[in-house]
């Protein structure tokens, strides 16, 4: 377990998993080392896997006319997939790519989906985390609709400073709702 100690440490942020559960979440787990770029979902590609984060970065995006939107940002610790694929077990339009050389734990959704039904301490976590992304989803939209792009950008700044020189500048722009060229502006006024 030494091996996935940022995700142990990840899932445990949401709920008091015990040992024996993180035991049996483990033994589904499939060691991956990937590089920068690489594509853990694709669009219109039905995905069977959902992927722990141990090392690296990731972002969710859509292609919105041609245009990459970028919706979510992942870390050390975090779990991504396909909402699509995990939820309803069909092809989405998100894709997830890692923005680092990554080291990442894929798990069979249907692994997953065993354990929901037989570890309470899984299916509390799931459920948690779920909740705490919807959550954030919710205040991300409330952002965009109360706080003007320079506040948007001071809380991105206090809640994610490991993040803010890991990831490309029109990516954090992208997920905040506003253009690379405005937020540069907003980094040079200080």
């Amino acid at each position: 377990m030494s091996k996935i100690k940022n995700i142990i440490q990840g899932i445990k942020k949401y709920y008091p998993v015990s040992d024996e559960s993180i035991q049996r979440l483990s033994n589904s787990l499939r060691e991956n080392h990937l590089p920068k770029h690489h594509l853990l979902t694709k669009a219109e590609t039905k995905d069977n896997s959902v992927y722990f984060i141990e090392q690296g970065c990731a972002r969710t995006y859509f292609l919105v006319d041609g245009k990459e939107v970028t919706n979510w940002l992942s870390k050390e610790g975090d779990i991504t997939f396909s909402s699509s694929s995990l939820y309803h077990r069909k092809a989405g339009l998100d894709l997830v790519e890692l923005l680092e050389d990554s080291i990442i734990f894929s798990m069979p959704i249907d692994s997953l989906n065993e354990l929901y039904k037989t570890d309470i301490d899984i299916a509390n976590w799931s459920r948690t985390i779920h909740q705490e992304v919807l959550l954030k989803m919710q205040n991300l939209r409330i952002d965009r609709l109360t706080l003007t792009s320079k506040q948007r950008y001071e809380k991105f700044v206090s809640e994610n400073p490991d993040l803010i020189n890991r990831i490309n500048l029109g990516y954090i722009a992208s997920y905040l709702g506003m253009t690379q060229q405005h937020l540069s502006a907003i980094r040079a006024e200080g």
